[in-house]
């Protein structure tokens, strides 16, 4: 019952994740992007994005600046907000971001 209610809550494994991001504590690394809700709006601000990234154990997020990304959904390259992790305890944890599943390690 507890697995079935699992799959169904959307859980994620390390073996579902479409990229890994390794990083030691202290160490700040690019971590995942945003892209705003229409395809053709501009990039939103870290303090909305912020607001719709998974709760952390191991580590701190912070804005990484303006960039861009290939949107399966848009199908095309579109301006994106940038968002960086900062190690802050030793271990691993999955992900789900808007741009995918990311698996993250802090050794």
């Amino acid at each position: 019952m507890l697995f079935s209610g699992l799959i169904m809550a959307g859980c994620v494994s390390a073996g579902s994740a479409d990229k890994t991001v390794e990083l030691s504590v202290g160490e700040t690394k690019h971590l995942t992007a945003y892209r705003a809700d229409g395809c053709g709006a501009p990039p939103p601000s870290f303090a909305a994005v912020s607001g719709r990234m998974p709760r952390s154990q191991i580590v701190s997020y912070s804005d990484g600046g303006l960039s861009s990304r290939m949107s399966d959904q848009c199908k095309k390259n579109v301006p994106t907000r940038a968002v960086n992790a900062t190690g802050i305890k030793s271990g691993s944890e999955v992900k789900r971001f808007q741009s995918g599943v990311v698996a993250i390690v802090v050794r």
